[in-house]
């Protein structure tokens, strides 16, 4: 390859490096010959260097734009990587880094170098730096080749990295795919750089839509996954994980869950309990507020109203089949099943309603029949014409949370009968 480069001739010369070669300034087939100006020696030098690298891009953009054939896909990419050297050319000292065949010009190769001091007309020095640089018509064809190859693969790779976009699995996938294109679009200087932006902005708007969704939870346990759009998404990193009463225990990051246990026998009865569970996605934060209720597994009841006592036989002393109404009141959501009733008249023989297991469920009233099949004192038990008459008694319960088994002491509780 031959070059030509102007001279220097109203300069004067104060020194140079030896006898002014014959090629300096000159045309030599299969050489490229530059000269680089600089205020000093080693910038004059650098320039030059920088020269050498452009115009090895001219050549290459120039060998590509006259290959190109008329088939169409072909032609844009030729286009393409046309577009892309020629503005590569013009800034191959900040980017000559990014393109593996410019890695390889040094001074090193050099067959030749010459260099002048030279002071101006204006009483100014400049140096000027000759390099003769050994460059064929083999070797740009090999450059040719492998620019277009390098070219096409990365190509390649940024249509599957767009074509992931709808499939990935992980977050650190996403996070992988997005910096992958962040360096693509520092090698691209065509139109492929605004492909390489709208695929980091599709990926970035995916951790966007990344959602923490509860699977299950029971006090001291709390298991969720994440989602993304209507699919699972996992991930290997930990969040980072806060309450302002339960102390946080072990984090378990399964393949499809992550299950976080914690301590909340620090926490009151309030509706605020919470735990907060939050990701750092690159310049994203996932984050949900998971609620829990520590009376989840708590069970109280008490009466509230009469018991009201019916009688379905009786005679003339005795009630020997009757019916007891009880209006049970439920002090926490919890479900529980009532399992045994005892009352309890003074002086008399306690009835005792075994085998009930009769399950409740919520806060609030619930209303419980019993059958009495144990005969009852008509003249000691009546309540007509009572002013305040009062029964005790127990009523046996079991949470159905955790098995435990409760008594609510009936005492001195006001109630009805028919008899």
């Amino acid at each position: 390859m031959i070059f030509i480069l102007s001279s220097y001739a109203q300069d004067k010369v104060i020194e140079k490096s030896g006898k002014k070669p014959k090629w300096v300034n000159g045309l030599v087939k299969d050489y490229i010959i530059v000269s680089g100006t600089g205020a000093d020696l080693q910038s004059a030098q650098q320039n030059a260097l920088t020269l050498i690298k452009q115009q090895i891009v001219s050549a290459v953009a120039e060998n590509v734009k006259s290959t190109s054939t008329l088939h169409t896909e072909e032609a844009n990419y030729n286009n393409n990587v046309n577009i892309f050297l020629e503005k590569y050319a013009s800034t191959t000292n900040t980017q000559s880094g990014k393109v593996p065949f410019l890695q390889g010009i040094s001074l090193s190769k050099a067959e030749e170098y010459y260099w002048e001091k030279l002071k101006r007309p204006n009483k100014t020095i400049t140096y000027i730096y000759h390099i003769k640089y050994p460059f064929s018509e083999f070797e740009l064809k090999k450059l040719v080749s492998d620019f277009r190859m390098y070219d096409r693969k990365l190509t390649f790779q940024l249509e599957r990295l767009l074509q992931q976009i709808d499939s990935v699995q992980t977050v650190e996938q996403i996070e992988g795919n997005m910096a992958q294109l962040a360096s693509l679009k520092d090698y691209f200087m065509d139109a492929r750089q605004d492909q390489c932006n709208l695929g980091i902005s599709q990926y970035r708007s995916l951790l966007n839509s990344i959602e923490l969704v509860e699977l299950e939870s029971q006090l001291s346990e709390l298991k969720y996954y994440l989602r993304l759009g209507n699919r699972p998404i996992s991930t290997s990193k930990k969040p980072i994980v806060r309450s302002e009463c339960a102390r946080i225990g072990s984090i378990i990051n399964n393949a499809d869950n992550v299950i976080i246990q914690y301590d909340y026998e620090n926490c009151y009865e309030d509706p605020e309990n919470s735990i907060l569970v939050k990701y750092h996605f690159g310049t994203t934060d996932v984050q949900k507020l998971f609620y829990f209720d520590v009376t989840a597994s708590k069970t109280s009841i008490f009466l509230s109203d009469p018991l009201h006592f019916k009688s379905i036989l009786k005679d003339d002393n005795t009630v020997t089949k009757a019916v007891l109404d009880l209006t049970l009141q439920s002090k926490y959501d919890s479900p529980f099943a009532i399992e045994k009733v005892v009352i309890e008249w003074n002086g008399l023989s306690p009835i005792i309603i075994d085998n009930i297991q009769q399950n409740f469920k919520g806060k609030g009233s619930h209303n419980l029949r019993l059958n009495i099949n144990q005969p009852i004192s008509i003249k000691e038990t009546s309540a007509l014409g009572k002013t305040l008459p009062v029964v005790s008694g127990y009523i046996y319960y079991r949470s159905s949370a955790n098995g435990e088994l409760m008594s609510y002491r009936i005492y001195n509780q006001s109630y009805t009968t028919d008899w």
